[in-house]
C-alpha cells in the first residue's frame, strides 16, 4: 500500500495541533467502539503510538503486513508507519500516544529506548509485568486528566515507568521490518545516513550514490512514506542536534555552528530561526536549565 494513498492524522482523525501536550493516554474502546471496532490504514507524521491490548484481542495491520493480537500483546507504531486496525468485538486496554518532539528529546535523556521505539513491534508481556504496566497507565490516565501542581512531571514519570517495563520484556525478534528494496526499506537506510552523515551537511546526489537509488528515486520515497523531502529529514535531524547542544550543553552559539557543518554562524541562526521559530539565544533561554554560557 502507498504511504501517497493512506490519511496523515494528527490523532485518531483530529485536524487541529495540540500544543498543550506531550502524551495522550485513553482505552482502546473509547475511539474502536464508536468506528466499528476498525480504524482504517494511516499515519501519524508527528507521533509515536504503543497499544496494549488487555480484552479480547484483533489484527494490526503494519506498511501492509497483518499480525493477530491477544491480551497481553504489546503494539509499537513509529512516526510515520502505515497502520490500521480490526479489533474483535469488546476489544480492550490501552493507546499510548508521543508527541515526536518530545520523544526525540527523550530518546537524547535516555538513548537506550532507541532499540525499543525505532522500529514497529508487537511482542507479548506476562504477568505481572503487564499488571504493573496497567497500573502506570492508569495513573497516566489520571495526571493528563487533571491540571494538578507538577502534572507533566508525574506524567513523564509514569511514561517512563511504563516504557522500563516494555524495554525490559521486549524481546529482539520483536521487530518488524520493511521489505528489502521497498520505498519504506530505502527511507530506513536514508535515515541511517542522515544519523551519520548529518554534521557533514552532505549533498543529496552524494547520499543517493550511497545508498544506490537515484535523486528522484530517493525523492519519491521519502515523500510518499514520511511527506517530507530528503532535505528537510536532513535539516530536521539538524535542528533536532541544534535544540539538544542548545539546552544541555555549554557550546556557544559559535561553537555550536561550526560543530553542525555551517560556515557562517549567522547562516545557522537564520536556519535555526527559521526551523525552530526561535533564535538560538532565545531557545537556550526558554530552556531554563543546561549551562550558563558566554553566548558567541
Amino acid at each position: 500500500m502507498s504511504a501517497a494513498s493512506v490519511p496523515r492524522y494528527v490523532l485518531y482523525g483530529e485536524t487541529g495541533a495540540r500544543a498543550d501536550w506531550f502524551v495522550n493516554v485513553e482505552h482502546l474502546d473509547e475511539r474502536c467502539r464508536e468506528r466499528g471496532w476498525e480504524i482504517k490504514p494511516h499515519t501519524h507524521p508527528h507521533f509515536l503510538q504503543i497499544g496494549v491490548c488487555t480484552e479480547a484481542g484483533g489484527e494490526i495491520t503494519l506498511e501492509g503486513q497483518v499480525h493477530p493480537f491477544r491480551p497481553g500483546s504489546v503494539m509499537v507504531v513509529p512516526p510515520y508507519r502505515i497502520h490500521g486496525f480490526r479489533y474483535e468485538p469488546n476489544a480492550n486496554g490501552w493507546m499510548l500516544t508521543v508527541e515526536k518532539g518530545y520523544l526525540e528529546d527523550l530518546l537524547v535523556r535516555a538513548p537506550v529506548l532507541k532499540g525499543l521505539l525505532d522500529a514497529p513491534r508487537l511482542f507479548d508481556l506476562a504477568e505481572p509485568a503487564l499488571s504493573r504496566i496497567g497500573a502506570e497507565f492508569l495513573q497516566l490516565r489520571e495526571e493528563m486528566a487533571e491540571q494538578r501542581h507538577g502534572r507533566a512531571i508525574a506524567a513523564e514519570i509514569h511514561l517512563q515507568a511504563i516504557l522500563l517495563q516494555m524495554l525490559r520484556h521486549c524481546p529482539e525478534s520483536s521487530v518488524t521490518s520493511p521489505a528489502a528494496g521497498s520505498r519504506y526499506d530505502t527511507v530506513e537506510r536514508f535515515k541511517a545516513l542522515v544519523e551519520a552523515r548529518y554534521r557533514q551537511q552532505p549533498l543529496l546526489p552524494d547520499m543517493a550514490s550511497t545508498l544506490g537509488v537515484s535523486v528522484s528515486q530517493l525523492r519519491l520515497a521519502c515523500n510518499e512514506v514520511t511527506g517530507l523531502s530528503p532535505n528537510a529529514l536532513i535539516h530536521e535531524r539538524i535542528a533536532a542536534e541544534a535544540k539538544r547542544c542548545l539546552a544541555y550543553t555549554g557550546m556557544t552559539i559559535s561553537e555550536l555552528s561550526d560543530w553542525l557543518g555551517f560556515s557562517d554562524v549567522a547562516y545557522f541562526s537564520r536556519f535555526f530561526t527559521r526551523k525552530v521559530g526561535e533564535t538560538p539565544s532565545g531557545y537556550r533561554r526558554a530552556q531554563r536549565f543546561g549551562s550558563v554560557v558566554v553566548e558567541g
